[in-house]
């Protein structure tokens, strides 16, 4: 393509930085031939084309932090860190006059992702002319821009459903009739993608060689993770053989959902998961486990705690398969950080780093397991019926509730993990100052206490907060914190573990029995929690010994399992979706304990909050009105 002089117009969106090691063009390049007359602005260049990936775990702009079940808000108040985008569309407040988090035009905190396809293309195009670059950087470098350019297309397909496949850039001299882009079909774009990343992957390095400069970087066994993530949602119920899209076509009368199941393709992901595992091993992933490394001596409940809570949380840890280190990380933190001391004021509240409005829903804290590694309901030693009543903690009780508080009996006797993800009225909270585990910080959540409703702003609605997105390292100052980023998981090694057991145990589901392998990578995750294995837990301590032995069974246990394990890592929503379980899940009240309380018994009595009427429309983002009128050959989804 010929160089036209538009360049200023990319440096303007070069500006929309992402990830917080990467720079932009520098804005004293007139032309699209100085970007790539020397290896410094070439390299600057590919940062731009990273520039785009979306910032993962921010609210407001990660539709997976809050658009679905697991959090809430207590105001709307403008002035207030309530106030996001994405939780608009919680609300129902999404529409196609303006989109809420619009990918599409990278308006309403959005960011332009056709403009971040682009811009990979303009460098895939013009790297071979660098003179100062090896071979082997230009194969590299060409192979992460073609790995984002696929990550790219992927965000825009899971949200919007069909989209253009961008093979390559419009040229400017181009007529009314090429610049009009049309909707391809949902496997047209997932072979694109798919293409993409296996004409790139052996290009790109095992492991990252320079930590200091290049970390969050494309590596082979991110890009392998990607292609498995894609071919799983392809898989999935809700692209795979729906239905309720036959009557959404494109102009030739083609559904743009396929509408045959098709059974093969959770081969195809299941290949690709074990094919991305393997990748990841070699390069020395695996799961984290904490190793205290204090003088203080640790119980074995805290550490194995904070095994759990420190794999988010821990920077650039061993199991962390592609993640990417941003500012808005730190903004997450505020909003998850109870106040943990009662001598402030409403002031100090408001203006210092912790405030806890990111607010985790009852609905989170009852997908949670049993200390026995089973559902609540499911647990036949579990008095279920009674999980809303109270009871004291004991001495026993030490490292995870406060001895001698009352509490609900919900949160007494359940699995690790619940802890580590859950701070509750009278839950224990380790760090922040506090590093032993003799003398740990307290939550008291109840109205007028120091982690409760003090006032009409900055408080947790439900009476949970999100212990597992802080890191227990943060330090305690006056009237406020000191708060340390680490890189948000985009994809970890647990992730693609579980994803691995679930496409391989829908692929053989016609053989009537579940594959070992099932067992094998479900229980790797669970014995990083402490848990038995799935077989063991089931035969041991839940009402239905078989269930994990049929394909049904075993499909219920690993969905649970990922609710659980990548619980508030914006991860269930997006798996809800591809379930195309929507309706059941995000249909359902929200509800959490009555803050406005101070007394126990009435603390503890169920609040409803909000009763979500979710529509089918909402499971695809709607396009901007404007921008099917001035493109007639775009379809808008259905319902808008």
């Amino acid at each position: 393509m010929k160089t036209k002089k538009i360049f200023n117009f990319l440096l303007l969106l070069g500006f929309l930085s992402g990830c917080d090691y990467l720079d932009i063009v520098p804005d004293n390049l007139p032309t699209l031939e100085m970007a790539f007359n020397n290896k410094s602005s070439a390299e600057r260049f590919l940062f731009t084309c990273y520039s785009f990936v979306p910032e993962h775990g921010k609210i407001g702009t990660d539709p997976g932090m809050d658009v679905g079940d697991e959090v809430w808000y207590y105001s709307d108040n403008s002035a207030d860190y309530s106030n996001k985008t994405t939780f608009w569309i919680a609300k129902g407040m999404q529409n196609s006059n303006e989109p809420l988090v619009d990918y599409w035009n990278g308006t309403q905190w959005g960011k332009a992702m056709f403009v971040g396809i682009r811009d990979c293309n303009v460098f895939i195009e013009n790297i071979e002319k660098v003179p100062d670059l090896s071979a082997y950087d230009k194969e590299t470098w060409k192979a992460e821009a073609k790995v984002l350019k696929a990550f790219y297309h992927f965000w825009m397909m899971r949200m919007y459903g069909p989209i253009p496949i961008i093979k390559e850039n419009i040229p400017v001299s181009a007529g009314e009739d090429e610049v009009r882009v049309v909707r391809d079909k949902i496997d047209d774009i997932v072979t694109y993608i798919v293409s993409l990343i296996d004409e790139s992957v052996e290009y790109l390095p095992l492991n990252i060689q320079n930590e200091a400069a290049e970390m969050g970087r494309i590596t082979r066994p991110a890009a392998k993770a990607i292609k498995a993530k894609i071919l799983a949602f392809a898989a999935s119920p809700f692209f795979n053989g729906n239905l309720d899209y036959a009557n959404f076509k494109n102009a030739e009368g083609e559904p743009f959902f396929n509408q045959v199941y098709d059974n093969e393709k959770w081969t195809k992901a299941a290949d690709a998961c074990l094919e991305a595992i393997q990748c990841a091993e070699e390069a020395g992933h695996g799961l984290y486990e904490f190793v205290n490394m204090s003088s203080t001596q640790l119980s074995d409940e805290t550490i194995l705690s904070l095994s759990n809570r420190c794999k988010v949380t821990e920077r650039w840890n061993k199991e962390l398969v592609w993640g990417c280190g941003q500012s808005g990380i730190r903004d997450l933190q505020v909003l998850c950080q109870p106040w943990l001391e009662s001598n402030y004021s409403s002031d100090d509240r408001y203006h210092n780093a912790r405030n806890g409005t990111f607010a985790p829903t009852l609905a989170v804290a009852e997908t949670f397991y049993t200390k026995n590694g089973v559902p609540m309901d499911e647990d036949k030693n579990y008095d279920y019926s009674k999980r809303y009543t109270t009871q004291v903690a004991t001495e026993a009780d030490k490292y995870y509730i406060q001895p001698g508080y009352t509490t609900a009996k919900l949160h007494f006797d359940r699995e690790p993990r619940f802890y580590a993800t859950l701070g509750f009225d009278g839950s224990s909270w380790y760090g922040i100052g506090k590093m032993d585990d003799n003398d740990m910080w307290y939550l008291q959540a109840k109205a007028k206490q120091a982690s409760g409703k003090r006032g009409n702003t900055l408080y947790s609605i439900t009476g949970y907060f999100a212990k597992k997105l802080v890191r227990y390292q943060n330090a305690m100052v006056p009237a406020s914190i000191q708060i340390e980023t680490y890189p948000f998981p985009i994809i970890r090694l647990a992730d693609l573990y579980l994803l691995y057991a679930e496409a391989l145990n829908e692929a053989k589901k016609e053989e009537g029995t579940v594959p070992e392998d099932c067992y094998t990578y479900i229980d790797k995750v669970r014995a990083r929690a402490g848990l038995k294995g799935v077989k063991d837990s089931w035969r041991l301590y839940a009402n239905d010994a078989n269930k994990p032995n049929t394909y049904e069974g075993f499909q219920t246990i690993v969905r649970k399992e990922r609710m659980i394990e990548l619980a508030l890592e914006g991860q269930r929503f997006w798996d809800i979706r591809r379930w195309n379980l929507a309706n059941q899940y995000f249909n359902k009240s929200l509800q959490g304990w009555d803050i406005n309380q101070s007394e126990t018994n009435e603390y503890y009595k169920l609040n409803t909050y909000f009763i979500r009427n979710y529509e089918d429309r909402e499971n695809l983002w709607p396009l901007k009105d404007y921008d099917c009128i001035v493109n007639p050959k775009l379809v808008q989804n259905p319902g808008w």
